[in-house]
């Protein structure tokens, strides 16, 4: 039964309901870099790459990749304020929604066990977390990277890509560190390798059982929830400090981000139904040019209407402790809100409350119905005529029209059409509100 009652129970919003600015993010990560590297890797080490921990990141959809800065600002505005270090939780329409070391886990495949003993995760707040001075002296930087502390990650992917002399051992290096610091851990707008990354390939065995979903997610969540420090100095109060970005024309977002994106495409399965049907089955490992393609941006109005899954199904890791924090703290409110979700209610935008009020009221708009108005025709009579064969040219198809049309084929065979996604989003969920339904009933049986 729909509570439309105020539940101070809950945690409370940091801006109001239907109060958001909305603005756009400067996102440091760039998931092309993960097509760049199977196209330029295809014919040697990609072998390899694809066997490692970092295998699974090429599963991930190419129609779901391009960024959505809209729909991941908008997540972000819609935050709930919780006590919690390393959950993200957002209000998407009604729901609540889980963002979490075990949902990012879940989504990119990567290792995400606990750190080895003793290390810490630089915190890309504190002043000088990436200093390069000087890394040119250390001997491995200068045999893998080369001579010079300023060269980026551009710099170091053109010779991976025009160098056909590179010897096999440094191309899989470099490939490690233009996807750790270009797409996992971007904490620059100019991306450059990071000097204790690189330090760390002098075991490339270790480096590649490094919990890097972890290290990945901490930069990602820090930057995302209240902070504790900018620039190197403590924060006094870390709220008002968020609310202040967030309104600003650009705000900047280091980590991997396109995982929030991700799981809200999980999370809302109609979701898909907003962007076009390119390849509805087609991953990065189905690339064949070095680039993914783009689409129009989602429209926030539509996407606040759908149904949300507030908590996907984790697919854990073999690893000991995976996704586990052994330093996470409580907060009372969330526990009530995941007992809430446990027994499936249904959640209302009244029961949410606290917030900046400071925005102008954002209404969304229900979509105009469409109107299918009938043609009122008169067949007319045409003069008899009798029917002659039509001439069919003999001329062959060329190879360029015959791939197109099997592409064609293809296309229209393996991609469902939008309205089909709606109808299994929508049996999903009312799969669930049956579920909860006889539940209910069977424990009111009971009493």
């Amino acid at each position: 039964m729909e509570d439309n009652a105020e539940d101070h129970r809950l945690p409370e919003r940091l801006f109001a309901t239907d109060r958001f600015p909305g603005h756009r993010l400067n996102i440091y990560s760039r998931p092309n870099i993960l097509a760049f590297v199977h196209h330029v890797l295809r014919d040697t080490e990609f072998g390899k790459l694809r066997e490692s921990p970092f295998g699974k990141l090429f599963d991930l959809p190419t129609r779901q990749c391009p960024v959505s800065y809209k729909l991941i600002h908008g997540l972000m505005c819609r935050q709930l304020l919780c006590k919690i270090d390393y959950t993200f939780w957002s209000v998407f329409g009604n729901d609540p929604l889980r963002f979490g070391l075990e949902e990012f886990g879940t989504i990119t495949g990567l290792n995400c066990r606990a750190f080895p003993e003793g290390y810490q995760s630089p915190d890309l707040n504190h002043k000088c977390a990436n200093k390069q001075k000087d890394a040119h002296k250390d001997p491995l930087w200068q045999k893998l990277i080369g001579k010079s502390s300023n060269i980026t990650i551009a710099d170091l992917a053109d010779q991976l890509d025009n160098d056909p002399d590179m010897s096999g051992w440094r191309r899989f290096r470099l490939a490690l560190i233009i996807i750790i610091d270009g797409v996992l851990i971007a904490s620059q707008q100019v991306h450059c390798p990071t000097p204790r990354y690189v330090k760390m390939l002098e075991d490339v065995d270790a480096f590649l059982e490094f919990p890097w979903g972890r290290e990945s997610f901490l930069h990602t969540v820090r930057c995302m929830k209240p902070p504790r420090f900018e620039k190197g100095k403590p924060v006094d109060n870390p709220v008002g400090m968020r609310l202040q970005k967030l309104k600003q024309e650009t705000f900047r977002l280091t980590g991997f981000p396109l995982t929030l994106q991700l799981l809200a495409f999980r999370a809302i399965p109609m979701l898909q139904s907003k962007i076009p049907d390119l390849s509805h089955e087609q991953t990065l490992m189905d690339l064949t040019k070095p680039n993914l393609a783009n689409h129009p941006s989602i429209d926030l109005n539509e996407v606040l209407l759908l149904l949300v899954t507030p908590i996907i199904p984790v697919v854990r890791g073999p690893q000991l402790r995976w996704g586990l924090w052994s330093d996470e703290s409580s907060d009372d409110k969330v526990t009530h809100m995941q007992q809430l979700i446990k027994n499936n209610h249904r959640f209302s935008k009244a029961m949410w409350l606290g917030g900046d009020c400071s925005k102008r009221l954002y209404i969304v708009k229900q979509p105009p119905q469409q109107t299918v108005h009938k043609k009122h025709t008169v067949p007319k009579k045409k003069k008899e005529e009798s029917l002659k064969p039509r001439k069919v040219s003999q001329k062959k198809k060329s190879t360029t029209q015959r791939r197109r049309i099997a592409h064609l084929f293809a296309a229209s065979t393996s991609n469902p059409p939008p309205d089909t996604l709606c109808l299994e989003a929508k049996v999903t969920a009312l799969e669930a509100r049956v579920a909860a339904l006889k539940r209910l009933l069977s424990a009111y049986k009971k009493n």
